[in-house]
């Protein structure tokens, strides 16, 4: 700008800097600052700086930056295939996103010896492990009536019945048959509707009513060899049991070290309906139960 001319706003009118540390490069109507080692490496690698973010003084472009700009860009991955999402991967995913927004969702997890459970589990080789994890739970849910139930927002209701959500997984991802009144129902008929609901999944014949009225969900991926981990409720219920893999161990017993089977129970609750405190002493119940052989064949009636 000459000696007395008026400079328009938003004009460069200096440039300040060791000679030769800064150079304009012209994009279009636009200046872009940059140090020469960020333009080296921008020539090197073949990039425009008028797309790279400067976070040097006045929004000069560093080498830093140059950098940054790589490394994000060989963050993309050109995807080989793109995969439209069906209506029922939709609708897990409406289902999941609402739960997750809606609760507060915390995880509590215990490990429990099911030694006892495995040897009972030899005078019934046709009942699957989950029959028994139903029938035992319908019991604590009458113990503990707050897990049976469903929450809105502002109304806890509980119910009376104890229909059980199974999780299933059918390679697309998990749906949620309802054992409905299972703690009325004998460890025998459990199992074979679990059965029959299984076909059912593999046909993909599942009626509208075999899907509805759950009031509290389990969901066993110990046959997948997990552990544990944080299940997601089920639409508006409060509680959801997840349950890992059964294996031996070594456990500590009157002294003693003694090879057990064990497995670890992880139960999701709404924060908001069910306290901690209550949520643990769920817990406790569930592995005294399993870990007392006269207790675990009276909650299963055998």
């Amino acid at each position: 700008i000459k000696e007395g001319e008026s400079a328009k706003v938003g004009e460069v009118i200096a440039l300040i800097g060791e000679e030769g540390s800064i150079k304009e490069v012209e994009s279009g109507t636009s200046v872009i600052l940059s140090t020469p080692a960020a333009r080296k490496l921008a020539r090197e690698h073949g990039i425009d700086l008028s797309k790279v973010k400067g976070t040097g003084p006045n929004g000069r472009i560093t080498e830093d930056d140059v950098l940054a700009f790589i490394e994000y860009q060989g963050g993309k991955i050109s995807s080989s295939k793109k995969i439209p999402v069906d209506p029922v991967r939709k609708r897990i995913i409406e289902n999941l996103v609402k739960s997750y927004r809606d609760s507060v969702l915390v995880t509590n997890v215990t490990k429990v010896d099911v030694t006892e459970l495995m040897t009972l589990k030899k005078e019934f080789p046709d009942i699957t492990l989950t029959a028994f994890f139903v029938k035992i739970v319908s019991g604590l849910l009458k113990e503990f009536p707050r897990f049976n139930a469903h929450f809105d927002g502002s109304v806890i209701e509980e119910f009376e019945s104890i229909n059980i959500g199974v999780a299933f997984d059918t390679g697309d991802g998990l749906i949620v048959p309802v054992i409905k009144d299972a703690f009325n129902r004998s460890l025998k008929e459990i199992g074979e509707l679990l059965n029959g609901l299984k076909e059912k999944v593999k046909s993909k014949t599942l009626s509208v009513d075999d899907l509805s009225k759950s009031t509290f969900t389990i969901t066993n991926l110990g046959m997948l060899r997990t552990d544990f981990f944080t299940p997601v409720l089920n639409g508006n219920e409060v509680a959801i049991l997840g349950i890992g893999r059964v294996e031996d161990a070594p456990l500590v017993m009157n002294g003693e070290i003694k090879v057990r089977s064990v497995a670890y129970f992880s139960l999701s609750y709404d924060h908001r309906v069910i306290d901690g405190a209550l949520a643990a002493r769920f817990l406790g119940r569930l592995a005294e139960v399993f870990e007392n052989r006269s207790l675990l064949k009276e909650a299963l009636k055998i």
